[in-house]
């Protein structure tokens, strides 16, 4: 059964009041879930940041939640977070070797070297950039964030319904994937 508005109200309420007496008045019932979530050390720090001119509450308690150590400057001031500074980085050849193995799997007949030569080959850039973006995604280490992991869902999804939508308007599309099915279920059985 989910939770009525009335009724997360008041549990967010019980938890505000629950908080140390200078931090109350400074947290949202949005933000107090997450505030209460924290040590008292960590809310103590976070009061402490308050009172220094903390504007971004959200973004501090993340950090908190990451180091409960860190300094009241560096609530006020955070430094640049790693992933935006260093991009992660793909082997380019093990890319290829993924899209090559990629290929075995749907077409189990054609010999490795071939499905090697097609996996570095000009037609399938877009296949070695989305191999390379797929790899991206579980190195993240922002993947099992909500917004992170719902937006991404949404865009896969929709991804999957336009290739869908592609394969059910073209007939020799249709073909491969009904032999390829039929391949999958023989290998299963």
């Amino acid at each position: 059964m989910s939770e009525t508005y009335q009724s997360k109200r008041e549990r967010r309420q019980r938890m505000l009041e629950a908080l140390p007496v200078g931090l109350r008045e400074h947290v949202s019932l949005r933000n107090v879930e997450a505030v209460a979530a924290l040590s008292v050390q960590a809310q103590m720090r976070i009061l402490e940041a308050i009172q220094a001119g903390l504007t971004r509450l959200p973004r501090a308690i993340e950090q908190l939640r990451t180091n409960p150590e860190t300094s009241v400057a560096d609530l006020l001031n955070p430094p640049a977070p790693a992933e935006a500074i260093v991009p992660i980085q793909s082997d380019p050849s093990s890319i290829s070797k993924d899209v090559a193995d990629q290929i075995q799997e749907c077409f189990p007949d054609m010999p490795r070297v071939s499905a090697e030569a097609l996996a570095d080959a000009e037609v399938m850039q877009v296949v070695r950039s989305v191999a390379e973006t797929h790899g991206q995604v579980f190195k993240s280490s922002h993947i099992k964030t909500d917004f992170v992991m719902l937006t991404l869902y949404g865009l896969i999804r929709q991804t999957l319904e336009r290739l869908e939508e592609i394969i059910e308007e073209t007939p020799a599309l249709r073909q491969a994937f009904e032999q390829t099915n039929e391949w999958r279920k023989e290998k299963t059985c």
